[in-house]
């Protein structure tokens, strides 16, 4: 695609403030059952105020005559067994394989993008993050943490191409209404599994919250922003599990303690011997993912079908998306 032709750019963070979860034309079956009865409001009359058209300078498809030197990457598989394997960033600019469609902010720029195979989001890095950036994202995979799909390195930025994730946390905590107890689960318990591998490899992300954890059509809950990943320091508290505690929080009540205490205001909603709080307490002296793993609230499979029970009545404009994507989100009812 020529630099230019023009694309859309969405602010996802924006259309959430606006209580509009997945606003962008890709939010689709993502939690059919949490986003129809968590997110209020319709789409078709806040859609305009949120898609606008912007071209690109040329200047923006950089020149390929130099490329970011690229580490040799360990492929780890869901088992923990490592094995070493060279992953090739081409020397070219993505969008010469990829066809831009629309920009996201989900916690930082993306670009969701057409491939042969569908869609795909490319994340633009500098050339300083660049090494570490590739290794992290090679190294750590799993069916929780977001996959990378490809490379590519120009003079003066590195692109990592990702799976496609229509929306984070973030949408579901900003919109109108509430998850249930066991759509909570579904959530938690695939987050915790992401986090629990990367224990396993001896590594923590450190910096997780609702922005940088995503969901797919599908219904998967999946960790982004691996680059973040590193070793854990000796003696320091679990930091991803501590985060998980304001995670859950706001997903239970839509906001944190001032004073940056761990619990729910609303009792009603949330009995105090429900599975939800107990875990949510749990969270402040737990000292791993896999101690929480245990916790009853988990105990139920990783419960997709509960992401996925109901489906929306909708349309958006198509824009290139593929037709289950384009179906769920111009209107939300509960």
């Amino acid at each position: 695609m020529s630099s230019g032709n023009r694309h859309t750019q969405i602010n996802l963070l924006k259309a959430s403030a606006e209580k509009l979860s997945p606003q962008h034309p890709e939010a689709s079956a993502v939690l059919p059952a949490l986003l129809s009865s968590l997110v209020g409001g319709t789409l078709e009359s806040t859609t305009k105020k949120l898609i606008s058209k912007r071209s690109r300078s040329p200047t923006d498809d950089t020149d390929h005559t130099r490329s970011v030197k690229i580490p040799r990457l360990p492929s780890i598989s869901e088992s923990g067994t490592s094995s070493f394997t060279n992953i090739i960033a081409r020397q070219e600019s993505p969008w010469e394989t990829y066809k831009k469609h629309f920009d996201l902010d989900l916690n930082s720029p993306v670009t969701v993008a057409q491939g042969k195979a569908g869609l795909v989001a490319v994340r633009e890095f500098s050339v300083a993050a660049a090494e570490k950036a590739l290794y992290m994202h090679g190294r750590v995979r799993h069916s929780n943490i977001v996959e990378a799909l490809d490379a590519f390195t120009t003079e003066t930025s590195f692109y990592i191409v990702l799976e496609h994730m229509p929306i984070s946390l973030y949408q579901i905590v900003e919109s109108a209404k509430y998850p249930t107890e066991p759509e909570l689960a579904a959530i938690l318990r695939q987050v915790i599994d992401g986090l629990a591998y990367l224990e396993s490899e001896g590594l923590e992300h450190g910096s997780i919250n609702c922005q940088n954890i995503l969901v797919s059509t599908e219904g998967n809950v999946k960790i982004a922003n691996q680059q973040c990943c590193e070793k854990p320091q000796r003696n320091r508290e679990p930091r991803d599990v501590r985060a998980l505690g304001i995670i859950t929080m706001e997903l239970m009540q839509k906001y944190t303690q001032d004073n940056g205490a761990v619990g729910v205001d609303n009792l009603d909603r949330w009995p105090s011997g429900s599975d939800a709080v107990t875990f949510l307490l749990e969270t402040k002296s737990a000292g791993s993912a896999r101690e929480l793993r245990k916790h009853a609230l988990l105990r139920h499979g990783d419960q997709k079908e509960v992401l996925m029970a109901r489906r929306l009545d909708s349309s958006l404009p198509q824009s290139g998306l593929k037709a289950d994507e384009a179906e769920m989100l111009q209107q939300f009812t509960s």
